[in-house]
């Protein structure tokens, strides 16, 4: 990319700003191009995304407000309309089709639809105001939250499985905004195998590369999961459980040397690359150009240079994902 000014070099630059949204401060990572010739700054389309969403999510965190993918599961738990789930919550027309595309519902809305996750809470909710609707649609809408009310008690031990391999950690800084994602997490671990049959801690610098690539990126990690510094680099929260689960679509091979042993992951199995999207796939991409010929010795150094690792090795603490915009594996 060159200067629209002049034609000439530019350089990326990063750099601490506060940001206000609804009356709040947020201090984002802002990213802006620097023109080399005039010293102007810009930005481009991608960039003001990224600037836009650290402030976003930040205060979607503070308030408790939902985001756009977890309103919509909210609502088709249910089976509902998006302008049939405006009614029922008091919402104006298309409001919550609004929600869903991305625009921020007020703090009051927000923490309505949180509510509203919670199956026999709905129920309670709808059975105070279900005289505003016909008797045909009450019954239909109410058919549809008991459906819901028994597919959450079957749905319970998935949600434990869950708990098991991310944690009880709640979606933020710590899961990349991203509510954890077992599939995708699976899938990470897929791809990998069958594309370079890493050992395990190479694996889990491949998965931490991942995310928080996608994250220095868009502001949003790709998996959900949360990562820890140990003395061998940044690892999954539970990587162990992570594995575990996915013991139907890898293999974990033993493989013998002189003086020791070490586990690689192998498959046969098909990656599902729809579940990804477009830029999530290219992150997976990068991250496997730039390591796929690199030992793993080598990538545990080269994750020792990263603040990811330095600033919480001390405490071997979770690492928040702001430190994804000083990646030096991806500097440009």
């Amino acid at each position: 990319m060159k200067s629209p000014f002049t034609g000439g070099d530019i350089k990326l630059i990063k750099e601490k700003r506060t940001f206000e949204f609804r009356k709040l401060s947020f201090e984002i990572i802002y990213h802006y191009f620097k023109c080399i010739d005039t010293g102007e700054e810009f930005t481009n389309t991608e960039l003001d995304e990224l600037n836009t969403n650290q402030t976003y999510n930040q205060y979607r965190e503070k308030e408790g407000i939902p985001f756009p993918d977890e309103i919509t599961t909210i609502r088709s738990q249910y089976g509902l309309s998006a302008t049939k789930m405006s009614d029922i919550l008091g919402f104006g027309v298309n409001m919550y089709s609004k929600y869903e595309a991305g625009e921020i519902p007020s703090v009051s809305n927000g923490r309505i639809i949180s509510v509203c996750k919670n199956p026999e809470t709905f129920k309670k909710y709808f059975s105070r105001i279900m005289q505003q609707f016909v008797p045909k649609e009450q019954e239909e809408i109410m058919q549809k939250i008991n459906n819901a009310v028994t597919s959450s008690i079957l749905n319970a031990h998935e949600e434990l499985e869950k708990c098991t391999v991310f944690g009880n950690i709640e979606r933020g800084i710590n899961t990349g905004y991203v509510a954890p994602n077992l599939e995708k997490a699976r899938q990470m671990v897929l791809y990998f195998s069958q594309r370079c049959a890493p050992f395990t801690t190479k694996m889990n610098k491949l998965l931490f590369y991942s995310d928080f690539l996608n994250f220095s990126r868009y502001g949003y990690s790709i998996s959900g999961i949360s990562y820890r510094a140990i003395q061998k680099g940044p690892v999954p929260y539970r990587y162990d459980s992570l594995y575990f689960n996915t013991s139907d679509i890898v293999t974990i091979e033993d493989v013998f040397f002189d003086d020791k042993s070490g586990e690689r992951f192998v498959t046969d199995k098909e990656f599902n690359a729809n579940i990804f999207s477009k830029e999530e796939f290219e992150s997976l991409d990068a991250v496997f150009d730039r390591f796929k010929d690199v030992k793993t010795k080598d990538i545990v150094d080269i994750s020792h240079e990263e603040s990811a690792w330095k600033e919480n090795i001390g405490t071997m603490s979770i690492i928040p994902y702001n430190f994804a915009f000083d990646l030096k594996a991806f500097e440009v």
